[in-house]
């Protein structure tokens, strides 16, 4: 199989996920996936937009306007709802906290790529709510959100804390919704530059932007081939988040030591695929704890498996295009040529959510929409010069 020829079914498979209420988390029949996710919608859509398909564009508008008429009180955006608006979902174990922050980045990019005022009109007072809630949920006034356990999409998974992901995501929608409003960027500077200093820690680093030294020391001497996956007060979690260093990818430039650093850890990855969390957790691992007791229906994050190691194409792919914009396009070409392989050794490949880090066979939910989108950030990362 041709690349060119896997990146044309995930665009079908995105146009027959894109409805006049939303683009749908895929095409099974089953209820949950059947509804409006705030982030598989995004996720979807933003794939959508970069591609200028016009299909997947309409349906993130029908999606965007299906979230915020379910917008509550508070200003939080329901993680998923379904297609009629009715029963809107916040979240099971704990709310969260990336609907607010994806719903934002995709209500920008679409008003960006589309200059859609009649959309516009409603997204923008929702866009306004949600980032009152995102406020208050800094707690501290400092920049930085503060998300529970379980409270982003690895919701089976011990992160929390002052996350990559979660704060990566947020910066990305203030950096597109100042723009938009035409406001000084000035306090975003810092906040980045912030967050920079204090997720890859390095000697060079001012004292000022440091959040907390003696954490911060200990992992400076630790060291780092990548940026880490969350800090919590005494403590940087150094293990690696796909996500979360997507998303920093995409937004900083990388310095000549740290593109080393993190080339050599792609190279002690099984097969150059990039997992969503690394190191495995295992029953020996300190945080085990965490993991063994949280899920709603059923145990799935057995040491490689789901979000414990399990390779997700989506986050992969939004990983390639980061690692693009930073000029490591060999880096990119190796996981996207892997990854295909492993397609290709997969007879049951069905746009499956995750592939098993041990055994590399294709797991979870098929005709994933998530999945789509991830093959298609491969595809723009190797259009990337």
């Amino acid at each position: 199989m041709q690349f060119s020829e896997l990146y044309l079914q995930a665009v079908s498979l995105l146009h027959d996920l894109s409805t006049s209420k939303g683009i749908l988390a895929s095409t099974i029949e089953t209820d949950n996936y059947k509804r409006i996710w705030a982030r598989d919608s995004m996720v979807c859509g933003i794939a959508g937009l970069w591609i200028k398909d016009e299909i997947v564009t309409e349906a993130l508008k029908n999606s965007l306007l299906v979230l915020a008429k379910s917008q509550n009180e508070f200003g939080m955006i329901p993680s998923n709802v379904l297609p009629d608006g009715t029963d809107a979902s916040f979240g099971s174990l704990v709310g969260r906290i990336d609907a607010n922050t994806w719903f934002i980045v995709g209500a920008c990019l679409y008003y960006k790529h589309t200059l859609d005022e009649e959309s516009w009109k409603i997204l923008k007072p929702t866009i306004e709510k949600s980032r009152t809630f995102l406020n208050a949920a800094e707690f501290n006034n400092k920049g930085w959100i503060y998300t529970p356990l379980s409270g982003n999409w690895a919701d089976e998974y011990p992160i929390h804390g002052y996350t990559l992901y979660d704060n990566m995501l947020r910066l990305w929608g203030e950096k597109e919704w100042l723009a938009i409003e035409g406001k000084s960027t000035s306090q975003l500077d810092f906040i980045l530059k912030k967050t920079k200093v204090n997720f890859w820690p390095s000697k060079n680093a001012e004292t000022e932007l440091i959040y907390q030294n003696p954490a911060f020391q200990k992992a400076m001497e630790k060291g780092s081939k990548h940026f880490s996956a969350f800090i919590l007060p005494g403590k940087h979690d150094s293990r690696f988040d796909a996500a979360g260093n997507a998303l920093a990818l995409l937004q900083f430039q990388l310095n000549e030591p740290q593109k080393k650093h993190l080339s050599e850890f792609i190279e002690t990855l099984p097969q150059k695929l990039i997992p969503a969390f690394w190191p495995i957790i295992t029953k020996e691992s300190e945080d085990w704890n965490l993991l063994e007791g949280n899920y709603s229906f059923s145990f799935k994050n057995h040491p490689g498996d789901f979000h414990n190691g399990g390779i997700w194409p989506v986050w992969m792919g939004l990983f390639c295009l980061g690692l693009s914009k930073n000029g490591l396009d060999s880096e990119a070409k190796k996981i996207t040529s892997s990854f295909l392989q492993t397609v290709e050794n997969n007879t049951d490949w069905a746009f499956q959510e995750y592939i098993h880090a041990n055994s590399l066979n294709v797991g979870g939910k098929t005709q994933m929409g998530y999945t789509a989108s991830g093959i298609v950030f491969m595809k723009l990362a190797m259009e990337v010069s």
